[in-house]
């Protein structure tokens, strides 16, 4: 379950069901939190990915599943358990989620540059991800530019999901497109 003493909580404020409706959902859970919510240490994440992760597996026990987890991630620093979120990443990359992780503040972000795993898969214990699920975006990089925001955060994700169904054989019922927007 839900262990908030851990800093895992649901950011709906809702336990007994943690799932925000689309983009309109997760927006009004992190306008609802910035009342509630403060920032800080220590930053572990392997037990959110794996709560996430279990969510994921029952979705994907059926072969024609239509849900897709996204597990959005606010960070003012690195995460303390970064070699157990790497063992978590591995396993959840066989799951119909992704991770989007926002670096929120100065910090050095370099380990979440190796989670997002563009240039290199993730590895842990001699097993290798089935595929890249995690984003990173910093946030300070759009801060002067925030309508180019929502297309770095969203950038991988429908690779990502298409990827996760296309090895399962499995048709998404829909499609969403999203639209670039330029900075001016």
């Amino acid at each position: 379950g839900i262990n908030a003493e851990y800093g895992e909580f649901a950011l709906n404020g809702n336990a007994d069901n943690p799932l925000c409706a689309g983009v309109p959902g997760v927006m009004e859970a992190y306008k609802s939190s910035l009342l509630h919510v403060g920032l800080s240490g220590p930053t572990n994440c392997a037990p959110m990915i794996r709560h996430v992760s279990r969510l994921a597996i029952i979705a994907a026990q059926s072969r024609t599943a239509q849900n897709y987890y996204v597990l959005l991630i606010l960070t003012d620093g690195q995460f303390t358990d970064i070699y157990d979120c790497i063992g978590a990443i591995v396993e959840a990359s066989d799951y119909p989620m992704s991770i989007i992780i926002i670096g929120v503040g100065s910090a050095d972000f370099t380990d979440m540059e190796r989670l997002d795993a563009d240039k290199k898969a993730l590895q842990f214990n001699g097993r290798k991800a089935s595929r890249d699920i995690v984003q990173f975006v910093p946030f300070n990089k759009y801060v002067h530019c925030t309508g180019m925001l929502p297309g770095a955060v969203l950038a991988e994700l429908p690779r990502q999901v298409e990827e996760y169904y296309r090895k399962r054989r499995i048709t998404p019922k829909s499609t969403v497109h999203v639209a670039d927007e330029s900075c001016d």
